[in-house]
């Protein structure tokens, strides 16, 4: 019982989320915008992909070659 006292003394306070502030006007959001996102999905992916076949072959038992 002491013990989750002391954790919950030792916890710091959360802070309030981050709100952006009330001066800074929104900007409308562009083709660049758009497009900027797609190619990080795609990289996003592209990389996903590639780690993904890294760890298959890892995967693989090595294979011994008798010649």
């Amino acid at each position: 019982m002491r013990q989750i006292q002391l954790r919950q003394q030792q916890q710091q306070p959360t802070q309030p989320p981050v709100r952006p502030s009330a001066h800074v006007p929104a900007r409308a959001v562009t083709a660049q915008d758009v497009e900027n996102e797609t190619l990080d999905r795609a990289a996003a992916l592209w990389t996903t992909r590639r780690i993904r076949s890294f760890f298959l072959l890892l995967e693989q038992p090595l294979r011994t070659t008798h010649r």
